[in-house]
C-alpha cells in the first residue's frame, strides 16, 4: 500500500509506469467518490469492458471488494487485467493490439470480430474530456477504439474526474447519442446547471 492524500492505494498495481503514481494520487477522494458510485451499476451476469485510466482503476478496484456473481471483465488496460487477475471471482478477457506506452493500453482499429464473440452490455470509459458535444481522447487511435466499444454497449457510463469537465482534448470520440451515463463527483452550482442543460439538451443521466 502506498499512503496519498485521502487514502491508500494498492502499490502493486501501478509497477509498470512510475508516472501512473503520480496520476492516480491526485483527486483521490473524487475518484474513489466516483468508483463508489459506479459499481452500484454493475449486476450479476453483466459483461462489462473497463477502460484505462486512474478513475476507472479506483472503479475496479471497489468492484473487486465484493464483485456479482458472474461478472466478466472485458479490457484493453494493463493495469486493468493486473488488478482483475489478483481476483479469482472475476473473469476477465482480454483485448488486444498495438501496445501504448503513454496510455499502458492495447488498440486496434479491427476489434469488431472480437466484439461480436462477446456479449459487452455495459461499458465504464476514461475519457480525456466532454463537453455539451460530446467526449473526447487523446489520439486519433484511442478515440476510434472506445467509439467500436460504444458502439457495441447497450450502456455507456463515462467516469469523468472535475478535471475533466467541459474540457475538448485532441480527437472527439463522439457526440452524444442518449446511451450515456456521466458518473462524476460532488459539482460547483455552475457544472450542476450546465450539466442540467447537457442532460435536458442531450438525453444524457448525471449521477
Amino acid at each position: 500500500m502506498k499512503r496519498v492524500h485521502g487514502g491508500a492505494i494498492r502499490i502493486r498495481v501501478q509497477r509498470y509506469d512510475p508516472e501512473f503514481q503520480e496520476q492516480i494520487a491526485i483527486d483521490v477522494e473524487e475518484k474513489r467518490e466516483i468508483a463508489l458510485k459506479a459499481v452500484n451499476f454493475v449486476g450479476k451476469n453483466d459483461v462489462i469492458f473497463i477502460d484505462a485510466g486512474s478513475t476507472t482503476l479506483f472503479f475496479l478496484e471497489e468492484l473487486s471488494r465484493n464483485p456479482p456473481n458472474t461478472l466478466t471483465v472485458v479490457t484493453n488496460s494493463l493495469y486493468i487485467i493486473n488488478a482483475v487477475a489478483q481476483s479469482s471471482r472475476i473473469n476477465l478477457v482480454v483485448i488486444g493490439g498495438t501496445f501504448q506506452h503513454n496510455t499502458m493500453n492495447f488498440l486496434d482499429f479491427e476489434i469488431n470480430p472480437f466484439l461480436n464473440r462477446y456479449n459487452v452490455n455495459k461499458a465504464f470509459l476514461g475519457v480525456n474530456g466532454i463537453d455539451e458535444t460530446g467526449y473526447y481522447a487523446s489520439n486519433i487511435l484511442e478515440a476510434e477504439t472506445k467509439k467500436l466499444i460504444c458502439n457495441a454497449c447497450d450502456e455507456i457510463y463515462i467516469l469523468a474526474s472535475s478535471s475533466k469537465h467541459f474540457k475538448r482534448s485532441l480527437v472527439m470520440i463522439q457526440e452524444w447519442t442518449g446511451r450515456e451515463r456521466i458518473v462524476t463527483a460532488d459539482l460547483s452550482e455552475e457544472k450542476q446547471r450546465r450539466f442540467r442543460e447537457l442532460s435536458n439538451g442531450k438525453q444524457v443521466v448525471v449521477y
